[in-house]
């Protein structure tokens, strides 16, 4: 979460105005971060994310109603920087994507229970039947990925 929070006090500033970073909740900032990588196009990685925001903001939230103002919140300032982004870019998409790319989210593993473990061992349930449902198919979609092993080119002495 601390590089996501680093991430956004650096591209943020640049692409919203009206709002600061400091004023914002979580749901907000990753709403923010989830509508520039939809703004640059950034394919299945995003659906990984969008998960996995789901779920941080559902076990986040104390009561169903706080839980719905905070998607709400989410899905409002995902449009937000989303419509930003589209019409008055201020950074480059490649840029936006590499960092969104390298976000320690994404070191997180998926089960096929809806299960996720993140990088420093928290675990996380699904609360939702349709959350569950999505991580399932995200499972299903990492296991047919290739497995990339990168050779290591040869030293010389």
């Amino acid at each position: 979460m601390k590089k996501l929070y680093l991430f956004l006090m650096f591209f943020l500033p640049l692409t919203l105005q009206a709002q600061t970073l400091n004023g914002m909740n979580d749901a907000q900032q990753l709403g923010a971060m989830a509508g520039l990588a939809l703004a640059c196009n950034a394919g299945n990685r995003l659906d990984d994310f969008q998960l996995i925001a789901s779920y941080i903001i559902a076990n986040e939230s104390a009561t169903d109603a706080a839980r719905k103002k905070a998607f709400n919140q989410y899905a409002e300032e995902k449009l937000r920087t989303y419509n930003l982004q589209r019409n008055m870019p201020k950074m480059d998409c490649k840029e936006i994507l590499d960092t969104f790319y390298s976000l320690p989210i994404f070191g997180s593993t998926v089960y096929a229970d809806g299960t996720v473990k993140f990088p420093d061992g928290k675990i996380l349930k699904p609360k939702t039947a349709q959350e569950k449902a999505k991580a399932q198919k995200i499972a299903e979609r990492r296991a047919k990925e290739p497995k990339r092993n990168y050779m290591t080119p040869p030293r010389n002495f």
